[in-house]
Formats: C-alpha cells, sequence, structure tokens
C-alpha cells in the first residue's frame, strides 16, 4: 500500500525529533495508541457513535538514527476504524510520495534529507458504530532541511556577498548552511575561498535549482574544511584550464596537522576530516579541473560527487585529471557513485586522466608504526555511474603511485557503464594502475565499450566474469541524453540511474 520514498544517497543524519504543533497528553495513551489505535478496554470508543468523527489535531516525529526513516504518532480518535496517511513533497503536492490507510496511529515511513514535507491526516468511520469519516484531514508541515544561516539574495554575486558577509570568526568547526533562492541566478566572479569555515551552499528547491555562472578566469570555490554543495546548477563557462571547479585553499589559515596533539598526526599540512560532499548537482562548460589539490599540502578524509552530472568542455590538451591531487594535496577516500561525467564527441581537449593522485596515502597520516596508522585505509570507489568519452586521446583513467599493490588500498568498481574512455589500456587496467591480484579489487556488471562499437580487453584486471559487452544504446549522447535501452545494462541496472528506463 505504502509508496516508498526515493532514497538519495548522502551522508549519515544524528537523531533528530520533530514535534507537532501541539504536545501530546500523556506517554500512557501514545503506549495505547501504537498498539491497536484503539483503547484498551473499549470504553471510549464505544460511547463514540452516530457521530462524524474529526481528524487528530496534533503529531510528533522521530527519524531514526542513519535518518532514513520517520516515525509519525498521532493520538487516538475514538470510534474511528483507522487513518488514512497521506505525505506530499511540498514542491509537488499533485504527487503523494505515500498514500495509506493504516489502522493504528503510527507509521513509519522513508525519509529523505532536505524535503519540506506536507502531512496529512484522516480520521475513517467506523460503519458498526455508525461513525462517518471526518469532514477534511488536518494538515502539518515539517522540515528535514538543516537550519537556514543565511540566505543569499537572487543575483547576488558570491564573492561580493561572502565580502560583505563574512562567515563569523567564531564559527570554526560548525556547518553553516547558506541558502541560495530556487530558479534565481548567482555568479562567482574570482576565487570563493572559504578556508576554515566549514559551509553548506544549497538551494532552496530540490527540483528547481539556483544557477550559479562562473565568470572569469579565476573562478573557483576553495576551501580547508568540510563543505557541502547540494542541488545547485553551475556554468563553469568563464573558467580555463588552469583552475578547478572546486579545489584547496591556495591560502589556508588552517595549521599542519603536526600541531594538534590529540592522535598522532605526520601529516604536514592541514588534515580535513568531514566530507567534502557534492550531490544533487549539474555542471555545465568544465574547461579545467572538477577538483583539484591546487598544488597545496592538505588532506581530505572524503570527496563525495554523488547523483551529479559533470559536463566537461576542455578547449585544449590537460595533462592533469578530471580529478588531479599529484601536486602536494591528497585525497584519502574518493567516491563518485549514481552520476555522469562526459565529453562531447567533437570536444577538441582532453584529459590525460580522469583520476590522478600523488604519492600520499590513508597511512601518510599517522606517525608511522602507530595503531592508527596501521588501521588507516584508502579506497577509490566508482558505483552506479556513467562515463562518456573521457581520456579518449590516448589518455588513462587513473595514475597513482602511492595506492598501487598496497593492502590497505580498496578498489571498488560496480555497475557503470564505460564508453571510449582511456584509450592507453583499458579501464580496468588503467584503474589498477597495471597491477593486477590488487588484495582488495572488487568489480561486478561494467561495461567497458570502444568508440568503435567493440569492447575493451579486460585482461587480467576485471576477472569478475560479470563484464557485459553488449551496447547500452545511449538514446541522444552528443545532447548529453545517455537513457539506455540496452537489455543487459537495463537488467542489471547499471550506469546512472537517471538513465534507466522509466526513471525521472
Amino acid at each position: 500500500m505504502n509508496k516508498r520514498l526515493n532514497r538519495i544517497k548522502s551522508l549519515s543524519c544524528g537523531r533528530e525529533v520533530i514535534k507537532g504543533i501541539l504536545f501530546l497528553m500523556t506517554v500512557a495513551l501514545f503506549v495505547s495508541c501504537a498498539q491497536d489505535g484503539f483503547d484498551e478496554n473499549e470504553q471510549f470508543e464505544a460511547k463514540v457513535r452516530n457521530a462524524q468523527l474529526e481528524s487528530p489535531k496534533e503529531f510528533t516525529l522521530t527519524a531514526s538514527a542513519d535518518g532514513k526513516k520517520q516515525t509519525i504518532v498521532w493520538p487516538v480518535v475514538y470510534g474511528a476504524s483507522g487513518y488514512q496517511v497521506t505525505l506530499y513533497d511540498a514542491s509537488n503536492m499533485s504527487v503523494a510520495l505515500t498514500d495509506s490507510l493504516v489502522e493504528g496511529c503510527t507509521v513509519t515511513l522513508d525519509r529523505e534529507e532536505d524535503v519540506n514535507y506536507v502531512l496529512k491526516i484522516l480520521a475513517k468511520g467506523n460503519a458498526s458504530l455508525g461513525n462517518s469519516d471526518a469532514s477534511e484531514a488536518t494538515q502539518f508541515t515539517f522540515s528535514t532541511f538543516t537550519p537556514t544561516f543565511k540566505t543569499i539574495p537572487a543575483g547576488s554575486d558570491l564573492n561580493e556577498w561572502f565580502a560583505a558577509n563574512p562567515v563569523p570568526e567564531d564559527s570554526v568547526g560548525k556547518m553553516l548552511n547558506f541558502d541560495l533562492e530556487g530558479g534565481a541566478e548567482y555568479t562567482v566572479s574570482g576565487t570563493l575561498d572559504f578556508d576554515k569555515f566549514s559551509v553548506t551552499l544549497r538551494s532552496t528547491s530540490k527540483t528547481s535549482h539556483a544557477k550559479i555562472v562562473y565568470t572569469s578566469t579565476e573562478s573557483s570555490i576553495t576551501t580547508t574544511a568540510s563543505m557541502n554543495i547540494k542541488y545547485l546548477d553551475f556554468d563553469c563557462k568563464g573558467m580555463d584550464a588552469s583552475h578547478g571547479v572546486f579545489a584547496f585553499s591556495k591560502a589556508s589559515t588552517v595549521p599542519a596537522s603536526t600541531t594538534l596533539t590529540d592522535a598522532p598526526y605526520a601529516w604536514e599540512g592541514p588534515y580535513i576530516k568531514d566530507p567534502i560532499a557534492i550531490t544533487n548537482c549539474k555542471f555545465d562548460n568544465v574547461g579545467g579541473y572538477f577538483f583539484w589539490d591546487n598544488q597545496v599540502k592538505t588532506f581530505a578524509e572524503t570527496v563525495l560527487v554523488d547523483n551529479c552530472v559533470v559536463h566537461l568542455t576542455p578547449e585544449k590538451a590537460i595533462g592533469g585529471g578530471v580529478f588531479w591531487t599529484n601536486k602536494a594535496g591528497h585525497i584519502n577516500n574518493l567516491t563518485v557513485s549514481n552520476s555522469t561525467f562526459w565529453e562531447s564527441d567533437d570536444c577538441v581537449g582532453d584529459y590525460k586522466y580522469f583520476y590522478q593522485a600523488g604519492m600520499a596515502t590513508g597511512q601518510s597520516l599517522y606517525v608511522k608504526d602507530s595503531p592508527e596508522q596501521k588501521a588507516a585505509t584508502n579506497s577509490i570507489n566508482y558505483l552506479n555511474s556513467t562515463f562518456y568519452h573521457i581520456a579518449w586521446n590516448n589518455g588513462q583513467w587513473g595514475n597513482y603511485n602511492g595506492m598501487q599493490s598496497k593492502s590497505y588500498s580498496y578498489w571498488i568498481m560496480k555497475n557503470c557503464i564505460f564508453y571510449d574512455c582511456s584509450t592507453s589500456g583499458s579501464v580496468p587496467r588503467r584503474f589498477l594502475h597495471g597491477r593486477a591480484n590488487q588484495p582488495h579489487a572488487e568489480f561486478a556488471n561494467n561495461t567497458y565499450m570502444k568508440a568503435d562499437g567493440t569492447f575493451q580487453d579486460p585482461q587480467n584486471y576485471d576477472v569478475s566474469g560479470t563484464i557485459i559487452e553488449a551496447d547500452p544504446q545511449f538514446a541522444n549522447p552528443s545532447s548529453g541524453d545517455f537513457h539506455i535501452s540496452g537489455a543487459e545494462q537495463v537488467a542489471r541496472k547499471t550506469g546512472d540511474p537517471r538513465w534507466l528506463p522509466g526513471a525521472e
């Protein structure tokens, strides 16, 4: 009966309690209600006869510890046979996320981060008692958006706005959420450096993204702290090949990790422990690096790109990578999931690598032979994603000396589609840096197709036995439409999920 909410992978949320308009009268009432929806001896129910019922006037809501479920509880309406519970995303009230008939007065539903919800509860009549439905449902609103710190006016140049409204010095270590108006346009006219401050930039609407335009060759967003970029569309037309859409801060004020006393760090630069997460975004006209170290010695524990589409448009050959951290900085765990990275077929430039990293590893963060160093790992993860025409000009999928053939390195590549990628050596070979039999390599259900319609030889690199050698049959890749109709890919649901048949 329930229609499942579509989940968006995201970073784990802590426990959160959102209350209704009024507090419930007693805990005992909830315990009884949660069991069967009626008073235990039904004396109150029996007294309500031949009446038109009223819907509940209050509710409580509790999120699960992992933030993926939400339990809704309301007080019993005596004489009711049950309750019609309908949940909506406020941005699209024409389609119910859940529409359920509930016999008790508690229900657990999927919970999605950053949604303004509308909840309707209608008390249903009881024919045996002569009671009729409530005349209308009670409507409640609640939100899973984390609190807004400030809203940035539409049309703002973000460099100018943050110069006039600097992030408070006492906010270091706290994540501050800056909202951009849904559907509005903003600009980044230079390097927007958040440095030591943890910042979220997000649209107020998940369905009508705010747009950010990079207007100069210096345009970039840089950081030395955790950062979230959510529900935004970027036009990077002003940037050039020497900059990254995102990068480590060139003028970092964060002290080196060796100055910390709460752990045996050995890294001689800043350490970003919490994730840099880029989720639910679109990028166009990316003519330089997508993420690079800016030649700054900064260690990021996690960089995550999820549910994004990135259109790469280099105008000349770029010796580095789409992700490039081989000069000084390091990404310990890189994950690209549920996303599409692509270059147009007529693109004149190209990247030498998709990901090029330097010599650092997770163990480099800690003092040698410390328990932390012995337990440290690092990983590269490509999951349920589509990659089209990248590193097509004698390029390579990966280049990283520090992580090759190490027992503490993990290499995960599952359910991905590669077309005309890594023409200098197959994708799995370059992914494993030419070292077969990596101790923690995992492959499953990948397609490695060449531009001529044949397939790359995985040799002894992807030995999963699950390789798909069939054309995914993209709908119109020249215009960025990668919907697939290839039977094998559809059956195994590979590639970016947004391109599966029936996906929105």
